[in-house]
C-alpha cells in the first residue's frame, strides 16, 4: 500500500479492489488513515486541512453540521380555519344528519311511483274527500298552512275545531299529513283534495279504547262524506274473532257504501314476527293494505306480512290477497313540528308512510274519474267499483324482481306505479260503456 502525506489530497490510493474507497488523515492523529465512501456523509473538508470548497468524488457533509431549519410559523387565522376544519370533519355524521332533516329529500318517492307524472297534467285531487284517521294535525307548520281542512274532530279528547296533533313528540299525524297534502317547501301528492282530520290516536299511539278509531272511521264516511278513509294505524289480528270488532265492523260498513279504505299493512314483519296476518283493518276484504319498501325497492325488513288462507279455512284471491301494494315508506321526510325545534321536517319509517303515498295516488285518480258511472255504487253492498279499482292496481304494480308469482305475501302485487294504475282503470272504465 501507498499512502499520501498529510495535508495532500490522494495522489495515489489502495488498488486491491478498493477502488471506491478514499483514506484520508484523522484531523487528531495525522498518522492515521480512516477509510471514506465518498457518497456517504462525514466530516466537513477543512476538518482534514483540506480547502472548503473542494468536494472530493461527491463527499457530502454530515447532517449534523447543517444549520437548523427554524419552526413553522403560520398565521393565527391560518391556525383557526384548520381548528374549525378538523372540527367539522370530527362532527360530519351528526351535522349531515341535522342537515337532511332541515331539508326535506323525499322527491324521488313521489317521482318512482308516478304521483309526480299524474300531478304534471294537473291532477292535484281536487274534489276528492280525504279522511286521515290518526294523530291529528299541527297547523302551526307553513307547509300546511293552505291545506283545505274541511273539519276537524278529535274522538280521544272529546273535542270538535281547534285542529291540534295529540303526537306532540313524533308529530306522526302532521307528518302524514305532510306527505298527503303538503304546499311549500315540497309538495304533497294530493295538495288539492278536501282534507277531514279525526284524531282518534293519542300521545302514544294508541287509541285507548276501540270504540275510538270506531267512531272515527263512521264519523268520516256518514258525517263527512269522506271518498277515502286513510288509516295510518292497525292492530294485531285476532282470527278468533274475525269480524267481530267495532272497528271491523266500522270499515266494513264504509266500503259497503261505496267509500275507499286504505290501511298500514303494520310493522310487525321482522324475526321472529306474532302476528298472522296484516293489521286490522288492513286483513279485511276490499281494504287496500299496503306494505313498505326502500327506495331500491326492497322490502322494509318490518313490513308485515298477509296469511294466505283464513280461520274459516277460505283461501284469498286476487284482487284481495295481502297486502295488495307497496310504496315508499322508508327515510320518508315530511313535516314535523316539536316545542323544541318548532316547525321543521323530520323523517319517519313504517308503512303508515306508505299508506299515504296509495292514498294520494287514489285522490288523483278519482279526481279525474270519480264521477263515472262505473265508480258509483248501485246500491248499499255493491262493491263493484271498489273491486274494479282493486283489480286495476294489482294489474298496474311493478313486480319485484324477487317475485316468483302473482303474489308475494309481503310484496303484494308490486310497487305502486300510479300512472299505470290510472291507465288499467281508464281500460276498464272504457270497456264498462
Amino acid at each position: 500500500m501507498k499512502r499520501t502525506r498529510p495535508g495532500e489530497y490522494g495522489a495515489e490510493r489502495m488498488v486491491l479492489g478498493l477502488e471506491d474507497v478514499e483514506f484520508l488523515p484523522e484531523p487528531e492523529e495525522p498518522r492515521m488513515l480512516s477509510a471514506i465512501d465518498p457518497e456517504a456523509p462525514g466530516y466537513p473538508a477543512e476538518d482534514y486541512g483540506l480547502p472548503s470548497d473542494l468536494d472530493p468524488g461527491g463527499w457530502k457533509e454530515a447532517d449534523a453540521a447543517r444549520p437548523a431549519r427554524p419552526p413553522l410559523r403560520l398565521p393565527w387565522g391560518l391556525w383557526i380555519i384548520i381548528i374549525l376544519l378538523a372540527v367539522l370533519l370530527l362532527t360530519q355524521n351528526l351535522l349531515t344528519s341535522y342537515i337532511e332533516e332541515l331539508i326535506p329529500d323525499s322527491e324521488w318517492a313521489y317521482e318512482e311511483t308516478g304521483i309526480r307524472d299524474l300531478n304534471s297534467i294537473g291532477l292535484t285531487g281536487a274534489g276528492v274527500r280525504v279522511c286521515l284517521v290518526d294523530t291529528g294535525i299541527d297547523m302551526s307548520h307553513p307547509d300546511l298552512a293552505g291545506v283545505n281542512l274541511v273539519a276537524f274532530r278529535d274522538f280521544v279528547h272529546g273535542t270538535e275545531g281547534d285542529p291540534h296533533d295529540n303526537d306532540a313528540t313524533a308529530s306522526h299525524g302532521t307528518m302524514m299529513t305532510g306527505i298527503l297534502a303538503a304546499q311549500g317547501t315540497f309538495m304533497g301528492a294530493a295538495p288539492g283534495i278536501e282534507l277531514i282530520v279525526a284524531a282518534a290516536l293519542g300521545a302514544d299511539g294508541s287509541s285507548g279504547s276501540e270504540n275510538v278509531v270506531a267512531d272515527a272511521i263512521e264519523w268520516c264516511w256518514l258525517e263527512q262524506q269522506a271518498h277515502i278513509i286513510s288509516l295510518s294505524l292497525g292492530g294485531k289480528p285476532d282470527f278468533a274473532t274475525e269480524l267481530g270488532t267495532r272497528t271491523e265492523q266500522a270499515v266494513v260498513e264504509a266500503l259497503d257504501n261505496g267509500v275507499f279504505v286504505v290501511a298500514a299493512a303494520g310493522n310487525h314483519g321482522g324475526a321472529g314476527q306474532d302476528y298472522p296476518d296484516v293489521s286490522v283493518p288492513a286483513n279485511i276484504d276490499d281494504v287496500i293494505a299496503v306494505g313498505a319498501v326502500h327506495r331500491n325497492r326492497t322490502l322494509w325488513s318490518e313490513s308485515s306480512a298477509g296469511a294466505t288462507t283464513l280461520a274459516d279455512g277460505s283461501t284469498r284471491s286476487t284482487p284481495d290477497q295481502k297486502p295488495e301494494v307497496v310504496a315508499p315508506g322508508v327515510m320518508i321526510h315530511s313535516t314535523f313540528v316539536s316545542e323544541e325545534l318548532g316547525a321543521t321536517w323530520s323523517r319517519s319509517d313504517g308503512t303508515s308512510d306508505a299508506t299515504v303515498f296509495v292514498t294520494g295516488a287514489l285522490a288523483l285518480i278519482l279526481e279525474r274519474h270519480r264521477g263515472h258511472a262505473a265508480l258509483q255504487p248501485a246500491a248499499v253492498g255493491d262493491r263493484a267499483p271498489i273491486d274494479l279499482v282493486k283489480q286495476a292496481l294489482a294489474d298496474s304494480c311493478d313486480p319485484s324482481p324477487l317475485m316468483q308469482d302473482e303474489h308475494h305475501l309481503r310484496y303484494g302485487y308490486g310497487v305502486l306505479n300510479a300512472t299505470a294504475w290510472l291507465d288499467e282503470i281508464e281500460v276498464r272504465l272504457a270497456a264498462s260503456t
